[in-house]
This record gives structure tokens, C-alpha cells and sequence, in this order.
């Protein structure tokens, strides 16, 4: 089998922990978000990389962790969109430290970190969770910053070589000795607007002063951790720290000067350790947009996309690219196709055809080292599940009834509904909260004599033909093929007559005349599906040119 992009890092990660760690170590693997806000799924792809990477070393044989850093300990930048404005005044506060804006949860971090969370789980992805603000006040990387403290200046060295000096008032030795990267949380404000004025090496007792409100504070780092090192420092402390094996990154995590460059050189400067193998991952879109982010509200969000996609299709679309190629998430039609791929796939497992890219595909989607992925084995089609939902308004009772005649072995409506978990909700859902106003289909209330009139002699027998029948064709299967034979017998045609161009554009003009007469417009959802939906006196009413002088008898 060829090898792919997963079983080629993780040959790299082989070959470099059996050098440096030995056949019996475990590897470690890890990967990290800030909750900055609503954690969208663009987001998904460092985690979903990672534990990718460790399912195919967990198969090997290897013992394998897969560790998850929430930098909740991160300062909060800008109050994304949908926070309330006020949020501002939190601004260089951590995340762990900012008040939930709904009430809901103990901070503004842990609403974020809780709703990704369980995300991952659905989705079968179960790391070790560390938070940030928890492992630094505890003192877990205590000598680690006094070690980056002591070695500030090979630090602003390293630093220094990817900086643009233009613009910078002082010389390079005075800010030389003036840089530490470890930042204080202020003690008054608990903004990290500060900067220390000076260190202590025997006791790593500090003194800082904080820009923000001007309170001048000190402590020693042997009694307490307010403050973190900086990103450029702290990613490559957490390396070593952690003897991390492999960790990947968005692609401009790699660029010259950038923090995993910068981190090679800080790790094995300063704490005299290997970085861990990388790879850059390309990142994912939201429909049109070129990157989703949660800073300018986009509330793409794991949660909303397992409200619309089964975890083993939300799972199989970000295994099937690899990870230096970009793609977008399209919750509009883009969905209803995406579902149709899906099904052709599951098809070829069933029969046996899948080749092998396909297979390790599916695997890769359905199933983990712990978990079996939640997928509908009774596959009805996305499509004509929503159109049903659409049409009959959600009404559950007759959508199981229609759908019940795709799938015959199951005449139970009741046992029908369990079968289409999870698919038949996440129908629901789009339907309810993703299907625009515009492609909804609206059903006329009455005949319209008008557009009757404007069809042609042929396409106007054909629909009395399709109303005399109905009553006889009352399923989907003879309403299917009583759809395609009605041209061809008004044309003296026999039933069995193969199509030609000709008859195609005949069943064509056909069918735009129905959606017309139904739907007021020139397509829809299929004819039967439709008939179906709106049932048989309804659809009697808007076919049957009498309809409206009997109506009014």
C-alpha cells in the first residue's frame, strides 16, 4: 500500500525516538489551542493531525500519549465578535482569569475549552488535557523559566537574528540587556502590560512594573507563578519539558522566523533538548470565506458541525486531505453532496470494491483505537431526507412514512426512526437553521390556470394524464416510473421506448411544468418525493385543471 502522509510522519517519529528514547519509550504527541473564543474548525485540524498520527503508532505498537495544551494562560488580544463590547476592559488579562460572558461557566476559558471538548469526544478524540493557567501557577515549569530567565541574553540572541531593527529607538545592547521573556501578570490590574526591571538569580526574586495602571510589584518565582514566558519561548519550554516527539502546526508556524524556527534553536540552546518532529497543516475554510476565525465571529464551531454531520463524515473530511492541503467546510449545498460521497463510499465497503486508499480512509473514519465513530448504517439519501423534512414542514410522521418506502425491510415507523440516527437529525437541523429562505419550497395553495395555459398541447395532456393515475401510483417506485413513461405514451410510444435526446427534452419540459404548477418555479426536489409530501388530495388539487370549478360547486 502506498504510504500517505500519516504513515510517512509517522515513520520520521519512529526512526527518531527509537535513536534518542529506545524501542521501549513512549511517544509523545501533542498539540495546543488558545480558547480565544468560540473554537471553530480550523481549530479542529492541530488535534485531529495529532491523534491521526498517534492512531497509526498506537497500531504499530507503540505506546503513545497524546497530549492537549489549552492556553488558557494566553492573554485575551481583542474581544471577539458576539462578546459584549464592556469585554474590553479584560484585555491582557488571561482567559482563565475573565468571567464567563453568559454566566454559564467559572471563566471565559472553560466555556470555550468545555464545548471543543466535547467535540472531541464525539468525534473520538480523548488526549491528555493540560490548561495552561493551571500548570504554570503550580509551579510545573518553575526551573524551566528560571533557566530561560538566566539565559536572556543567548534568548535575545536567537531572537534577534529574524527581528527588523528599522524603526527601533535603542541600540541592540541596550535592549539586549533590558529583555527578559517572562512577562508578570500585574498584581493590581492582572494585565500582563508589564515588563521587569530586574532579576535576582540566587532567590529568582523579580521586580516589575506594569505599563497599564503603573503599580510597581516583586516576588520570587520560588513562592509563586503570576506570569508566563513569552509564545517564542514558552512553545519550545513545553518541549522540553514534556520530551514532546512530535507537535504540528498552521503552515506559519514553519515560515523563517517564525515560532517553530525560532524554537529549534531556543530548545537546544537553552535547554539542551531535540524539537520535536513538524509538519505544517494547510488551513480550513467556511464556505466562501479563505479562513474561518473565531475572532470575527465565525461559529463554525465542532459543536454546529456535529448538529448537521455525522461524526464519522465530519471525521472522514478532514482524513481524506492531506495536511498541507487546504479545503473548505460548506454548510450549505456543498453539505448534501458531501453526505452523497459518502454513501458512495460506504457502498464499496459493503460490496467489496473499495480500493485500498479508500479503505484506510474509512477506517481511519469509523473507528479508533478506543471507539467505534457514530455513523447511519441505514444510509437514506441527505438529499431526499431534507427535501421530505422541507417540504412536509418537519412533520416527522409523514416524513418516516415516505422515507419507510426506500427502505422496505423496515415497515416499523418507530424502529425506522432509531435506524436513521444520526442522520435523520442532523436533516432536522439543516433544514431548521441552515436551508435559506430562498431554496426552502414553497407549495402553491391552488391550480394556476395561467401557467397551465402556457404549457404545450403535449406537456398539458401529460400532466391530466400524471392526475388521472395518481390514485393507482401512490408510491414512490410507480410514481418514479410513472413519471418517466407519461411522455412517451402521450406520444404513442411504448412504455419500455429507450430514451433518446429527443425524449429527454420532452420528460424535461414535463418536469419544469410540474414544479411549475407545484412549486411556482422551475425546479425542486424530485417529483415523486414531492407528490409524496404534499399527498395525494393536495397533489390532485394543483394538477387537475377541474379542480378549481369542482372546488367551487
Amino acid at each position: 500500500m502506498k504510504a500517505d502522509w500519516v504513515t510517512k510522519v509517522a515513520d520520521r517519529i519512529e526512526a527518531s525516538v527509537r535513536q534518542r528514547k529506545g524501542e521501549n519509550a513512549t511517544i509523545v504527541c501533542a498539540s495546543g489551542i488558545s480558547p480565544s473564543g468560540p473554537i471553530h474548525l480550523g481549530n479542529l485540524r492541530e488535534p485531529f493531525t495529532v491523534h491521526l498520527v498517534v492512531e497509526e503508532l498506537r497500531g504499530r505498537g507503540w505506546k503513545v500519549e497524546h497530549i492537549h495544551s489549552w492556553d488558557d494562560y494566553d492573554r485575551l488580544r481583542k474581544v471577539p465578535a458576539g462578546i459584549p463590547a464592556e469585554y474590553a476592559q479584560y484585555i491582557g488579562m488571561p482567559y482563565a482569569d475573565i468571567p464567563d460572558p453568559f454566566g454559564e461557566y467559572d471563566s471565559y476559558a472553560t466555556r470555550y475549552i468545555t464545548d471543543f471538548t466535547n467535540g472531541l469526544s464525539r468525534l473520538g478524540i480523548r488526549p491528555r488535557y493540560i490548561r495552561q493557567s493551571q500548570a504554570y501557577r503550580r509551579g510545573d515549569y518553575r526551573e524551566q523559566i528560571k533557566t530561560a530567565i538566566r539565559q536572556r541574553g543567548e534568548i535575545f540572541d536567537i531572537l534577534a537574528e529574524y527581528q527588523n531593527l528599522e524603526g527601533q529607538k535603542e541600540t541592540v545592547d541596550e535592549r539586549r540587556a533590558a529583555y527578559y521573556p517572562f512577562k508578570p501578570y500585574c498584581d493590581n490590574c492582572h494585565k500582563d502590560m508589564t515588563h521587569l526591571t530586574s532579576y535576582r538569580d540566587e532567590d529568582a526574586f523579580l521586580s516589575y512594573v506594569c505599563d497599564n495602571c503603573g503599580h510597581e510589584g516583586s516576588y520570587s518565582l520560588n513562592e509563586r507563578i503570576d506570569g508566563k514566558l513569552v509564545w517564542k519561548v514558552d512553545w519550545p519550554m513545553r518541549w522540553s519539558y514534556e520530551q514532546v516527539d512530535f507537535e504540528p502546526g498552521g503552515e506559519d508556524h514553519s515560515s523563517p522566523g517564525s515560532s517553530y524556527t525560532v524554537g529549534q534553536r531556543i530548545v537546544q540552546k537553552v535547554y539542551g533538548a531535540v524539537a520535536p518532529q513538524f509538519i505544517g497543516y494547510a488551513f480550513v475554510g467556511m464556505g466562501g470565506r479563505s479562513k474561518i476565525s473565531s475572532s470575527v465571529g465565525t461559529t463554525a464551531t465542532v459543536s454546529s458541525a456535529l448538529e448537521i454531520i455525522e461524526p464519522a463524515i465530519l471525521r472522514w473530511l478532514y482524513a481524506r486531505r492531506a495536511n498541507n492541503q487546504a479545503f473548505d467546510i460548506d454548510y450549505g449545498q456543498g453539505l448534501l453532496r458531501l453526505y452523497e460521497e459518502w454513501d458512495a463510499l460506504v457502498r464499496q465497503i459493503n460490496k467489496g470494491t473499495a480500493n485500498e486508499v479508500n479503505q484506510r480512509l474509512f477506517e481511519r473514519a469509523t473507528r479508533t483505537s478506543t471507539d467505534e465513530i457514530v455513523y447511519t448504517h441505514k444510509a437514506v439519501p441527505f438529499p431526499l431526507l431534507t427535501s421530505v423534512i422541507d417540504v412536509t414542514q418537519a412533520n416527522e410522521e409523514q416524513v418516516l412514512r415516505i422515507i419507510s418506502q426506500t427502505l422496505p425491510e423496515l415497515e416499523d415507523l418507530g424502529t425506522l426512526r432509531a435506524e436513521l440516527e444520526p442522520r435523520f437529525t442532523c436533516a432536522l437541523n439543516w433544514v431548521n437553521n441552515y436551508l435559506p429562505d430562498d431554496e426552502r419550497t414553497q407549495i402553491r395553495s391552488s391550480f394556476d390556470s395561467d401557467a397551465f395555459a402556457s404549457f404545450s398541447e403535449m406537456d398539458q395532456a401529460s400532466i391530466r394524464m400524471l392526475a388521472e393515475r395518481l390514485d393507482d401510483s401512490w408510491n414512490l417506485a410507480s410514481l418514479t416510473e410513472l413519471m418517466y413513461s407519461i411522455p412517451k405514451v402521450v406520444r404513442g410510444m411504448a412504455v419500455d421506448t429507450p430514451p433518446n435526446d429527443e425524449l429527454k427534452q420532452a420528460q424535461r419540459s414535463f418536469f419544469i411544468a410540474l414544479y411549475n404548477l407545484i412549486c411556482g418555479r422551475d425546479t425542486g426536489p424530485r417529483i415523486p418525493t414531492l407528490l409524496l409530501s404534499i399527498g395525494l388530495e393536495r397533489a390532485k388539487q394543483l394538477l387537475t385543471p377541474t379542480a378549481v370549478a369542482v372546488a367551487q360547486k
